[in-house]
C-alpha cells in the first residue's frame, strides 16, 4: 500500500466474545497502513451514538466486520448492532469485507448463540455476509495478522478508494487532476452566477409577467362523430406556459424529443377549440405533432433568454438543460404558490 495515501476502515465486531481477536485485528490493520475506527472509540448511548456511527461510517473508505459466533445485542430496530452497521453501509455503497471465523460451531459456548432464535439470526446473518461482501476466514486471533496481510492489499486494489492525503503530499497526478477538476467547476459556477445576474431582470419581465402570444403549428387527429380525421391546426400560447410545459422535463439534460413530446402534450390538452373552429363537431383531439419550425423557434427562443444550453451527449446526440436561470424562472412560474 501507499505510503502516502491512507484509508480509514470502520471495523464492526460484537465486542466481549472477540476482545482478543478484534484487538489483534487491530494491530494488523495498522500494519497494513490502515486507520481503523469502530465503534468502542465513540462512547455514548442510544440515537446519539447511532448518529456518531453512521457519520464515522460515512466519512470511511472501508467497512470490515469480524464476525466469531455471535449474532450480538439487538439495536433498538430489531436487528443487532453489527448487522446494522452492515446496513447502513451498504447504503452507502462502502466496500465490504467480511473476517468470518471458519469454524463457529466449534467455538466455546460463550463465544456463541446458546438459543435457537439467536442460532437462526447468526446463520442467516452469516449467509448474507458471505453473499454480499469479500469474505475471508480465520480460526484463531493468532491467524488474523496473516489473513489481513492477504485480504488486504487484493481487497484494496480491486476497489480503489480516494484515501487519505497529507496536505503537503498533495503532488501525484490523481491529487493535481482533481484540483484541476474543481477549478473548471469553480469557473462554470462563476460562469452561471454571470448569467443569472445579467439575465434575470429581463427574463422575468419577458415570462414571469408577461403574457406575449407565440402560435405553434401541429397536426394532429380529429374525432367526429367517432370518425377520425388529420387536420392540420394552430394554437396560440403565452410564453409562460410554453416554457411551464417543457421546463421540468429539463431538470436533467433532456433529449429533443423528451421537449417535444412535453410541449405535444400541452397543446393535446388546449387543442379542440381551436380544432373546432374548423371542424365545429370535433370532439376530441389526438396525436398531436408539432411541426418542426414551431418545435425550432421554441428552442432558439428559450436559448436566446438564457433558460436552455445545449449539451452534448456521449453518443453525439443533443441535450437541452436548464441554465441556472432556467431553474429559477421555472420555480417562480410552476412551484405552487402559499395560500395567504
Amino acid at each position: 500500500m501507499s505510503d502516502e495515501r491512507k484509508y480509514q476502515v470502520f471495523v464492526s465486531s460484537t465486542f466481549t466474545d472477540l476482545h482478543e481477536a478484534r484487538q489483534e485485528l487491530m494491530v494488523a490493520l495498522l500494519g497494513q497502513g490502515l486507520i481503523p475506527t469502530g465503534m468502542e472509540l465513540h462512547p455514548g448511548e442510544g440515537n446519539k451514538r447511532w448518529s456518531v456511527i453512521q457519520r464515522i461510517i460515512n466519512e470511511c473508505d472501508y467497512y470490515l466486520i469480524l464476525l466469531g459466533g455471535r449474532y450480538g445485542t439487538l439495536s433498538p430496530i430489531g436487528l443487532s448492532h453489527v448487522h446494522r452497521e452492515f446496513v447502513h453501509a451498504s447504503t452507502k455503497k462502502k466496500p465490504a469485507i467480511a473476517l468470518l471465523h471458519e469454524q463457529p460451531e466449534q467455538l466455546p459456548e460463550d463465544q456463541r448463540e446458546t438459543n435457537s432464535s439467536g442460532q437462526a439470526k447468526f446463520r442467516d446473518f452469516r449467509q448474507l455476509l458471505q453473499e454480499q461482501a469479500s469474505c475471508y476466514y480465520w480460526r484463531s486471533p493468532a491467524d488474523l495478522g496473516e489473513v489481513v496481510k492477504r485480504a488486504v492489499p487484493e481487497f484494496t486494489a480491486q476497489n480503489p478508494m480516494p484515501g487519505w492525503v497529507r496536505g503537503g503530499q498533495v503532488t501525484d497526478l490523481g491529487a493535481r487532476r482533481e484540483v484541476q477538476e474543481l477549478q473548471q467547476r469553480i469557473e462554470q459556477l462563476e460562469q452561471e452566477k454571470e448569467e443569472l445576474a445579467a439575465g434575470s431582470t429581463s427574463v422575468r419581465n419577458a415570462l414571469a409577467r408577461d403574457e406575449d402570444p407565440v402560435t405553434l403549428e401541429y397536426s394532429c387527429n380529429a374525432y367526429v362523430k367517432g370518425n377520425c380525421k388529420a387536420v392540420p391546426a394552430a394554437s396560440t400560447l403565452s410564453w409562460r406556459q410554453v416554457f411551464a410545459a417543457v421546463a421540468p422535463q429539463m431538470l436533467e439534460p433532456a433529449t429533443e424529443t423528451t421537449m417535444r413530446q412535453a410541449l405535444e402534450e400541452h397543446l393535446t390538452s388546449v387543442a379542440l377549440s381551436d380544432v373546432q373552429k374548423q371542424l365545429p363537431k370535433a370532439h376530441a383531439v389526438r396525436n398531436v405533432a408539432l411541426t418542426t419550425a414551431s418545435f425550432n423557434q421554441v428552442k432558439v427562443q428559450l436559448r436566446a433568454q438564457g433558460l436552455i444550453r445545449k449539451q452534448s451527449a456521449a453518443d453525439g446526440s443533443i441535450r437541452w438543460q436548464l441554465t441556472p436561470l432556467g431553474d429559477q424562472t421555472m420555480t417562480q412560474l410552476v412551484a405552487v404558490p402559499r395560500n395567504r
